[in-house]
């Protein structure tokens, strides 16, 4: 599970401009109009899945705590990969461990700097790259239109992997 923000004019990978015209890009701030998608990611097993909650705003540890325990489904276990971000190891999500404990849940927190063993952040790549085409929004609300319509496809491709036979099965 991990965060990440979206910005109403996202990065481009190539841009042109006139011969012999030095290419601008206009600065826009993203200020009151950046979007932030809190993802928890199961590739594997017999229902891969992505569960997610997306807000316009700065995310808490309330936000954490509120999607972990959607997650939660006894009397099945479940572990949970985050890294030290300040709101996945906030006083607030500690003292709830006890009870996510008691609902099958255990943190596993990964060693610090090492977002290349969270798997999460290839969907996040997915998402910026691909699901969502365009690279500029005007307003706020196109802005969240696109980024829950990239989380609800990569979710559908993902939950149609999951459905398909295994080979040789």
């Amino acid at each position: 599970m991990d965060e990440c923000g979206f910005s109403p004019t996202q990065p481009t990978g190539y841009s042109w401009a006139a011969l012999g015209q030095r290419k601008l890009v206009p600065y826009e701030n993203p200020q009151g109009r950046r979007v932030n998608a809190l993802v928890a990611y199961r590739p594997l097993g017999s229902r891969p899945t992505l569960r997610y909650l997306v807000h316009p705003r700065t995310l808490t540890s309330r936000d954490v705590l509120h999607l972990l325990e959607r997650l939660a489904s006894p009397p099945r276990s479940c572990v949970v990969v985050l890294d030290n971000a300040g709101i996945h190891v906030s006083r607030q999500v500690r003292e709830q461990l006890p009870r996510l404990a008691r609902q099958g849940l255990t943190l596993y927190y990964l060693p610090a700097y090492a977002p290349e063993l969270n798997e999460v952040e290839a969907v996040f790549q997915v998402l910026k790259q691909y699901e969502m085409p365009e690279r500029s929004y005007h307003t706020l609300a196109q802005l969240l239109a696109a980024i829950r319509r990239a989380l609800a496809s990569y979710s559908q491709r993902l939950h149609r992997r999951g459905q398909k036979p295994c080979p040789g099965a």
